[in-house]
């Protein structure tokens, strides 16, 4: 339990689990209610149940297959990354479009500000504790752990401005397009910024392993 990276190699099973729980959830409300916005939302969380399940492969055959290997796994996690961004965007203007969002009755909204405010913190803690670990395919597992807690984020204001905001739907459009913006926005930075890293990260270990086949 002491073991941070066998810790972190659980969370991204526990992860995993949670998330395709959460995608059959949203699959079974797209049906009851016939709601577009929730057919999405099923779409978006069913590849980022793909994508955490390739990272998950990806962690078993660490060991075997070395570091170039790993790498190879968080640039294509980067790839998935971007193209989850693509139906994230569809969702962010089918909100803003249909003034669609959550609504969560009696103190639930409550419970869910704390859980999302909770999630958020603890995403943002274990992205810069992951990069003490030097283990791409984990980064990659906390860089989507981010992401989702973005997505409640923007999630958790449709459904604050719904039950406190007498603004009307003009201010609840431009607030969800301003966060949905500013979130889509930060997705596409992290991409940009796994490729760098990637790209860095694999000239060194050719690097390495010239100097290594040189030696012997």
């Amino acid at each position: 339990m002491n073991d941070q990276l066998f810790r972190s190699g659980v969370s991204i099973y526990q992860g995993m689990t949670v998330n395709f729980l959460y995608m059959l959830f949203r699959f079974m409300t797209a049906a009851r209610y016939a709601s577009v916005w929730f057919f999405s939302m099923a779409i978006y969380y069913m590849v980022l149940c793909i994508m955490r399940a390739y990272l998950a492969f990806g962690y078993r055959r660490r060991e075997s297959k070395g570091a170039a290997y790993e790498l190879r796994c968080y640039r294509r996690t980067a790839g998935m990354l971007f193209i989850l961004n693509i139906p994230m965007g569809g969702m962010i203007v089918l909100m803003v479009q249909t003034n669609s969002g959550f609504s969560y009755p009696g103190y639930l909204i409550y419970l869910s500000a704390l859980y999302t405010l909770y999630m958020m913190t603890l995403s943002v803690i274990n992205l810069v504790r992951s990069r003490k670990m030097d283990s791409p395919i984990l980064s990659a597992a906390k860089i989507l752990n981010f992401v989702s807690a973005m997505m409640s984020v923007l999630g958790l204001q449709t459904a604050m401005i719904t039950r406190f905001s007498n603004n009307g739907e003009g201010y609840r459009k431009m607030m969800n397009a301003i966060t949905g913006g500013v979130v889509f926005f930060i997705v596409m930075v992290t991409v940009a910024v796994m490729v760098v890293r990637s790209s860095k990260s694999k000239k060194e270990v050719e690097r390495n392993e010239e100097i290594r086949k040189q030696i012997l």
